[in-house]
């Protein structure tokens, strides 16, 4: 049995109108998983801004402890280079004396001798 032109013709667009359907359907839906991951991270990122600032206010040292977290970072990134390279203390986030100025600052702020290092 053979149909006529228009007859294939209309099936095959009705078969390309369906992949079309399923093609966006797939779009919306991958688009509504990077949303939900978006909101999940930045509630995380969040959370974690609270949790830092809920540990710099109980001790002023976490910021110091960060800083050389920091630094040893980008000491052991600098290190896999070719290059040789001269850092200051300033360089590394590791100036020693504004750590001191700003400890005795938040020591004085809260009122305690929690963020006392030394």
């Amino acid at each position: 049995m053979q149909f006529s032109p228009e007859f294939t013709a209309a099936v095959e667009a009705k078969q390309i109108a369906q992949q079309e359907a399923q093609r966006a359907a797939f779009i919306v839906d991958r688009a509504r998983q990077e949303k939900q991951a978006m909101i999940v991270s930045a509630q995380g990122e969040a959370m974690s801004a609270e949790l830092i600032g809920k540990a710099v206010q109980r001790n002023a040292a976490y910021v110091t402890l960060r800083r050389i977290e920091t630094a040893k970072e980008i000491a052991k990134i600098l290190a896999q280079g070719s290059n040789r390279l001269l850092l200051d203390a300033d360089s590394l986030l590791l100036n020693v004396k504004e750590n001191e100025k700003y400890l005795s600052r938040s020591i004085v702020d809260n009122g305690s001798h929690q963020g006392n290092v030394g």
